[in-house]
């Protein structure tokens, strides 16, 4: 009996697990639609199509997946730098974390930050 109910017991929490590979396109699919809200805002705010890059782009710049009892809540991290701005020195920094109940992403953090990288377009 003890070992019918372990043998359910593992099969419920292996159901409940997401492949790597679907949170993995989860994320994709959610920070393209970051990227793309973004730039939309910023036309929609100052209308100067100029200040964008041609080509938005965005860095993973960490990327977590968790195991064990931090996993029961959320199942991965992932902090992202969005750069939009063609001859501003700002980019956006936003971290996100995977629900493993809801099964989606979370936004929880973004700020402006300098970009001490920055080359001029001119």
């Amino acid at each position: 009996m003890k070992y019918l109910f372990f043998l359910l017991c593992s099969f419920v929490l292996l159901s409940c697990s997401e492949p790597v590979e679907r949170i993995d396109e989860k994320l994709s699919a959610y920070l393209q639609e970051d990227l793309k809200f973004m730039t939309a805002e910023l036309l929609k705010n100052d209308g100067d199509r100029e200040a964008l890059l041609d080509s938005p782009y965005y860095v993973i710049r960490d990327l977590r997946y968790f195991e064990g009892a931090y996993a029961r809540q959320y199942a991965a991290y992932a902090e992202v730098d969005f750069f939009i701005y063609k001859k501003i020195p700002l980019f956006q920094k936003r971290k996100f974390r995977y629900d493993t109940h809801g099964r989606y992403w979370d936004r929880y953090f973004k700020k402006m930050l300098f970009d001490n990288n920055f080359q001029r377009k001119d």
